[in-house]
Formats: C-alpha cells, sequence, structure tokens
C-alpha cells in the first residue's frame, strides 16, 4: 500500500501501532529509539529484556505496549554507528511483513486487536541505519498491504517524502 507521509513527532501523535528499527546488539540510545527511551520507557525496558535473553533476532520484532500504544521494536540492524550502512533489507522486510500480519491478525499476548487500520513509523532504517529512502520505501509499501503505512518525519531532520506525494514541497 502506498505510504502516507506526514510532517510531525511520531512519539505525540497518538498513533495506536508504532514501529520503529532497532539493531541486535543491545544499544536502544541514539536516533529515534534514544527519543523513545526517554518518552515511552516501556519500548525500551522491552527491548532490553530481549537483549538479556538473546532474543534480538533479525527481522524479528519485540513488542511492547506503553499505555494505549503498542511499540514495535523492528530488529533490522545487525550493528549500529553514525556512519555507514547497518540496515539489513532482509531484515526490514521480515519484520514489515510481520508488521503487515499484526495489524491485520492482532497479536492477543500483546494486546493488539486485529484490524488496525495504521502501522506508523519513522523513516525507519534511512537514518541511523544508513539505508536507502527509495529502496526502504519499496519494501515497506510491498509488504504492509492490509493497513495503511504512516512514515512521520521532521521537517529539520532533512528528510523530504517524494515530490509526487507533496507536489510543490
Amino acid at each position: 500500500m502506498r505510504i502516507e507521509y506526514v510532517e510531525g513527532d511520531l512519539i505525540a501523535s497518538g498513533e495506536s501501532l508504532l514501529a520503529h528499527g532497532c539493531n541486535a546488539r543491545g544499544a536502544f540510545g541514539s536516533g529515534f529509539a534514544g527519543a523513545l527511551r526517554s518518552r515511552m520507557p516501556a519500548a525500551y525496558d522491552a527491548y532490553m529484556d530481549a537483549h538479556a535473553s538473546g532474543r534480538l533476532d533479525l527481522g524479528s520484532i519485540v513488542w511492547a505496549r506503553q499505555g494505549g500504544t503498542i511499540v514495535a521494536n523492528c530488529i533490522t540492524q545487525p550493528t549500529y554507528g553514525r556512519t555507514g550502512t547497518h540496515l539489513d533489507y532482509g531484515a526490514l522486510r521480515a519484520c514489515m511483513k510481520s508488521l503487515n500480519a499484526a495489524a491485520r491478525d492482532g497479536i492477543p499476548g500483546v494486546g493488539l486487536p486485529a484490524g488496525r487500520p495504521r502501522v506508523a513509523m519513522p523513516t525507519i532504517g534511512a537514518d541511523r541505519g544508513g539505508g536507502d529512502w527509495v529502496r526502504i520505501a519499496a519494501i515497506i509499501e510491498d509488504e504492509i498491504t492490509d493497513a495503511l503505512p504512516v512514515v512521520y518525519y521532521l521537517r529539520t531532520s532533512g528528510f523530504r517524502p517524494p515530490q509526487d506525494t507533496f507536489p510543490g514541497f
């Protein structure tokens, strides 16, 4: 399904299903994860519990609930850093498939009901992950077919949505 782009703060958006990319090494302190850690600590706690028990497998999702929001910590990077490419495109695809199934079918143990109409995320894998947004967006649109993928961005990040999405942007 075609991505809807929204300029704004994803964490404060009120979206009920939020996804973001994480590394498989137990670091959750910068980029979007760093902001999420301080504002939705349940996402950090679930990630660290998974790290402590050796469950940060590429392509998997560590689920958390913070109030009325379900957070999908998508394990999309084998490594992390401020330079280079850390995103694993196969892991991203696996996570997007799982997100699509979760939005469609729900996840009883997490409290996610079936039929979620939206899956919201930042520009997953394109900032600290170092991935190519054109390729990332194609994967998102290919795999999330039963819900609307919504990508939030901040103008200050330098990200610009595709011109055909916002003519004259």
